[in-house]
Order: structure tokens, then C-alpha cells, then sequence
């Protein structure tokens, strides 16, 4: 098996997660960590034994010359780490949301073409097994036509004021905030089953301002209503200040739904009349976390294969920047774009090719 060298930009998940996920993967060899603090970077380099640590990923493209860059930093860093990694000749993997808007987002799928390098995107939650087989029994007609879809979120990342210290998760500028965070998956999730958004009515709120003795710009909750081709629609109702964590995903068509819950392992069909019944799960889409190991770490060697994949063997890959994080980039802007007007606004459609377009304020 080609093993390919990879290096991965952020210590946070991307030490949590991804650099587990790499390491366990036979065709990758994880070759170098960047962190904006040398010391703690040398320190979880050495805790995971990857041999080399930097706080300037510039010279870390120009001394490890890795096939493949993973990008796991605030959101702000994604663009200028893209294209900078792209031009030294590597693969790019890219944590959600993409950019900060989404003429960052198009100059990214843009010159990953023009480079001839694969673009991945890392919408992981697409492999959890309840949800893949939702998606197939969708398409294969077993819920009837689609026509509602419907997710909850509650996560207690914010539930007061001392529960996390101010981070750029909370400041808009450097593209913190819900919708991102997790409304990018749900995003991702919803377009999965009914193609993409046309219209969008969305509200962004700071539902709990205060972080320590700093104060949030960035949203901390979000309802957002999509509206889809023939009349599908889909909610998202999402909120960062509760004291727990909750999640439940329905998907409602004419003749059955389909529910499951936060952890992506169990999936319910459910008729008028009838009990829930549970659905069982083909061989086919199961992971098999192990026990103690991060809730993302399973669906994400799933994510690292099909880049194994798509690098040493030329397979198309999926989820991607042209098919996939371009276009929630873009369901993303409008939802915002929504929140300012105060009204329904269109989803623009990702053009084919960079628009010479005056890049917004965001």
C-alpha cells in the first residue's frame, strides 16, 4: 500500500481525531504537526510519536514537503493554509465550515483544480451508519416521496458564562459560532437527501453573551427553515447555552419517517399508527468504535480511506470542495445574509468557475 506522507495544521482536533484516525490508517505516515505554540505542539507531537513539530506552517511545507495537508484551525487560518499548501504541491483535507464566506470557498475549490490536487472536506458525520442508510432508504423509495426533514441540536458548550473561556469559536470575525460549528453538518446532512437549498429564512442569536469577562460575537444559537425543489422544506433549530447534549434527526416523506438520535448507531422508521420500528443496520455502513476512543474518530477513518483512496489510486472522492463544501459555504452566507435582512433570501448557486466579485465584509 503507497503510504502517504501527512501533516496536519492545528492541535486541537486535530490531535484528538484526525491524527489518531492518520496513524491508524496503513497507507498514511503522519509526518508533522503546526501549532501557534511551539512548546505545546513539540509536547503532543511526542505524546502521539509524529516526529516533527513546527509553529510556522510555511516552514513546514518547505522542510516536510507532505503529500497531503490536513487543515484543523480556526476558520480564519483555512484560506491562506489552502492555498499555501496547494502550492507547494500537497493534497488538501479541510475541516468544516470551509471559509469565512464564500469567495473564499470558491478561490479554494479553484485552485485545488488548477493545481490537479484532491480537495476533501471533512464532513465526517456522513458516516455515521444510521444516517448512510437513512440516505439509502431514501432514494430507494422506502419513506415514499420526501417531503420534511427536521434537526435538533443542544449542546452544552456555552451553558454559562465560566463553561468555556473566550475562544474564536465565539468571535465572528475569525468565523466562530453555531451555524458553523455544527450547522454546516446539518447543512451538509439535509442537501444529502434533498438536493440544495433554494430559499432560506434564518435567525442567528447570542443566546448566552458572556464568556468570562469577554463578550461573544459570534452566534451561540441558530433556527434556520430551507426550502428545497418541489416544495421540500427542512428546519434546523441549534442551541450552544443548554446543560446538555442532545441531537435528533427525522426525515418525513408521505408513506413513513425516519428518526435516529445523536449517536449515529441506531435509525427508526416509523409509520402512522404503529410503534417506532427499529431498522437494521447493513454490514455495510457499520463502524466499530472502540470503547473510550473520541465519538468522531470511527466515521473519520472512514473519511481518511476514501483520501487514501482518492490520492493513491485516483478514486473520486466524496465529500469534496467543487460538489460539497462550496455549496454549504454558500447555504451558509445566506442564512447569515437572512439574519441581517430579516426575511426569506435565495441560496445563490456556486458558480463553475471564481467570479472577479469584490471579496464582502464579513
Amino acid at each position: 500500500m503507497k503510504r502517504i506522507r501527512v501533516a496536519i495544521f492545528g492541535t486541537s482536533f486535530g490531535r484528538t481525531v484526525q491524527a489518531p484516525g492518520f496513524k491508524r490508517h496503513p497507507g498514511f505516515e503522519l509526518v508533522a504537526l503546526a501549532g501557534h505554540d511551539l512548546e505545546r505542539t513539540r509536547h503532543r507531537a511526542a505524546e502521539l510519536d509524529v516526529p516533527a513539530a513546527y509553529a510556522d506552517w510555511r516552514e513546514l511545507l518547505r522542510r516536510e514537503s507532505p503529500d497531503l495537508v490536513s487543515i484543523a484551525t480556526p476558520v480564519d487560518l483555512h484560506h491562506p493554509m489552502m492555498l499555501g499548501a496547494l502550492a507547494a504541491g500537497a493534497h488538501v483535507h479541510c475541516e468544516k465550515p470551509t471559509a469565512l464566506h464564500r469567495w473564499q470557498a470558491v478561490a479554494m475549490r479553484d485552485a485545488a483544480a488548477a493545481a490537479g490536487r484532491i480537495a476533501g472536506i471533512n464532513h465526517e458525520f456522513r458516516f455515521f451508519p444510521a444516517r448512510r442508510h437513512a440516505v439509502e432508504l431514501v432514494r430507494a423509495g422506502g419513506i415514499g416521496r420526501p417531503r420534511r426533514g427536521e434537526i435538533l441540536g443542544r449542546y452544552p458548550i456555552w451553558a454559562r458564562a465560566d463553561t468555556r473561556p473566550m475562544s474564536w469559536l465565539a468571535e465572528r470575525a475569525r468565523g466562530g459560532g453555531i451555524l458553523g460549528a455544527l450547522g454546516s453538518h446539518h447543512t451538509d446532512c439535509l442537501r444529502t437527501f434533498f438536493g440544495e437549498p433554494r430559499s432560506v429564512l434564518a435567525s442567528l442569536r447570542v443566546d448566552q453573551p458572556r464568556r468570562g469577562e469577554s463578550i461573544a460575537t459570534a452566534d451561540d444559537a441558530c433556527t434556520v427553515e430551507y426550502e428545497f425543489a418541489g416544495g421540500t422544506s427542512a428546519g434546523l433549530d441549534l442551541s450552544a447555552g443548554v446543560p446538555y447534549r442532545w441531537e435528533r434527526f427525522e426525515i418525513h416523506g408521505e408513506d413513513a419517517s425516519l428518526r435516529w438520535d445523536e449517536t449515529g448507531y441506531r435509525l427508526w422508521r416509523i409509520v402512522a399508527g404503529r410503534e417506532p420500528e427499529a431498522v437494521t443496520l447493513p454490514e455495510e455502513v457499520a463502524l466499530h468504535p472502540r470503547e473510550g476512543e473520541p465519538a468522531l474518530l470511527a466515521p473519520f477513518g472512514v473519511m481518511a480511506d476514501r483520501l487514501h483512496r482518492a490520492i493513491a489510486h485516483g478514486e473520486a472522492l466524496s465529500p469534496n470542495f467543487a460538489a460539497d463544501a462550496v455549496p454549504v459555504q454558500f447555504a451558509l452566507d445566506a442564512c447569515r445574509l437572512s439574519n441581517e435582512a430579516g426575511a426569506r433570501v435565495a441560496v445563490d448557486t456556486a458558480p463553475a468557475v471564481a467570479l472577479p466579485a469584490p471579496v464582502p465584509a464579513v
